[in-house]
């Protein structure tokens, strides 16, 4: 019984993080499209939410298995929001992260030896 209703949960979550329209209230979010940013080894990337947009943080790829090279996500003030990790840290953001329309911000690679990847999913925002 506990076993159908782990899978039942589990395939609900599934389907709905694989629909192109999220609902929630009077709210309607639509898949605009996928943003992918590239950062070399101790770079940085910075950006703005466009405005009636809101990001979704997908993943971060940090080309490094065996230790933890990381992004840092500081908003325009320089203060750290978030903590990107390769998967063997345990202290890492949890996935999805959202971002607000007109968050602007800066994604940091605090690693020298390694690349990471940051993708993100723009969404329409209807309110």
């Amino acid at each position: 019984m506990k076993a159908k209703v782990i899978f039942t949960f589990v395939l609900l979550l599934a389907l709905l993080s694989n629909s192109k329209t999220l609902s929630a209230q009077d709210t309607v979010l639509q898949v605009s499209k996928v943003v992918l940013y590239d950062i070399p080894g101790s770079g940085t990337q910075s950006f703005t939410v466009p405005a009636n947009k809101v990001w979704r943080i997908e993943s971060v790829s940090t080309g490094a298995s065996s230790f933890a090279p990381s992004i840092v996500l500081e908003n325009v003030s320089n203060q750290s929001i978030a903590f990107f990790a390769s998967p063997v840290s345990t202290t890492s953001a949890n996935y999805p992260f959202w971002l607000p329309a007109a968050f602007a911000g800066t994604l940091v690679n605090n690693n020298p030896s390694y690349r990471c990847s940051v993708s993100i999913t723009e969404y329409n925002y209807t309110p």
